[in-house]
């Protein structure tokens, strides 16, 4: 069934934007916001310039924050707020101009606003580049986040490979020369501290193909080659393992992996989809899973239920059984859902 979540109110015509340490500008008389003593999101990293592949991604990002009735205070670049498109000034409710890859820059702002009686209710990190900076306010504001530690070593190739490779994960040292069709990327959130993979997808020339070997969803597109997994559950299963041994537990996340003669190698792991076309790809293939409305959810306390029965992972993992993840392969659209933005793409 399709959920639709109202905000209290109707978003701002026009976000308020201010320089570092100074007081944002309240919305014109008349002009409807959100309840003043609702949560917070403190977004880094979230503006995109207009027409920016990137602008997609941030524009999800905030829109899943506005149907979730949270209020948004991006933070970023001033260069990148000012070049913005108007869909996100609209859906961001504060923003402030600070380089947000700086980690004690923002940790400094942060205690600084909540010390003038400004609240945050959750961080998040919208780019790579951000993470670390998100992780550290997180921690220094006490709200939920990866530590610091769990992203340096997940961003640092050398440190993270290591840490795999003594987990005895099998590691692809040299994603670059995989052989097509190989490929393979498992995207997910974080739910109770627990992973939850919801789409494997293959890179194809032509976009992003279910990890089924169906062709993709463009035109004169190829399907990927046959040398995937036939069982799904175990490199979701994987991914999951993955991250947890790598200390994540927070936000969303993407691993790539490829198929091998050995096993399934984790080539890489992110903690942002950043990839062009996997933002649309999920989109239009999840279109009842919101994954930020998930770690939004998640992080402040509400009840989450996730939109299908998962499926056990089908082969055994090195994570304990306890923690293993579910994995929700999900196809189709429902009937309007793609013309209606606004709609929490839930089921119950």
């Amino acid at each position: 069934m399709l959920q639709q979540r109202h905000r209290p109110a109707t978003p701002p015509a026009a976000a308020s934007t201010s320089a570092p340490g100074t007081a944002t500008v309240a919305p014109a008389p008349g002009t409807a916001t959100v309840t003043p003593d609702g949560p917070v999101a403190l977004l880094l990293g979230a503006a995109a310039p207009h027409r920016h592949p990137g602008e997609a991604a941030a524009n999800s990002a905030l829109l899943e924050t506005w149907s979730s009735g949270v209020r948004t205070w991006v933070l970023d670049r001033a260069e990148l707020l000012a070049a913005r498109g108007p869909e996100a000034r609209i859906l961001s409710d504060e923003s402030t101009g600070l380089d947000s890859v700086h980690a004690e820059e923002c940790v400094t702002w942060a205690r600084a606003q909540r010390a003038t009686g400004h609240r945050f209710d959750l961080v998040l990190g919208l780019r790579e580049d951000v993470q670390l900076a998100a992780a550290a306010v997180a921690a220094a504001l006490h709200l939920p986040g990866n530590h610091p530690d769990a992203v340096r070593r997940v961003q640092d190739t050398g440190a993270r490979v290591a840490a795999l490779a003594a987990g005895g994960f099998l590691v692809d040292e040299d994603p670059d020369r995989a052989p097509e069709g190989t490929a393979l990327t498992a995207v997910g959130a974080f739910v109770s501290g627990r992973p939850h993979v919801f789409l494997l997808a293959t890179p194809t020339e032509d976009g992003w193909a279910p990890a089924d070997g169906r062709a993709p969803a463009t035109e004169g597109g190829r399907a990927p080659a046959t040398g995937l997994p036939r069982t799904p559950q175990a490199a979701a299963a994987e991914a999951a393992a993955a991250v947890l041994h790598l200390g994540l537990c927070f936000g969303v996340f993407r691993v790539d992996l490829r198929a091998t003669d050995r096993g399934l190698a984790v080539s890489d792991v992110r903690l942002t989809l950043e990839a062009p076309g996997l933002q649309a790809h999920v989109a239009r293939t999840l279109p009842c899973v919101e994954l930020f409305n998930l770690v939004y959810d998640d992080a402040l306390g509400r009840t989450t239920a996730l939109p299908a029965r998962p499926l056990a992972p089908a082969t055994p993992s090195r994570t304990a059984p306890s923690a293993l993840p579910p994995f929700v392969l999900l196809a189709g659209e429902p009937e309007g859902a793609a013309a209606e933005p606004h709609i929490c793409r839930g089921t119950d």
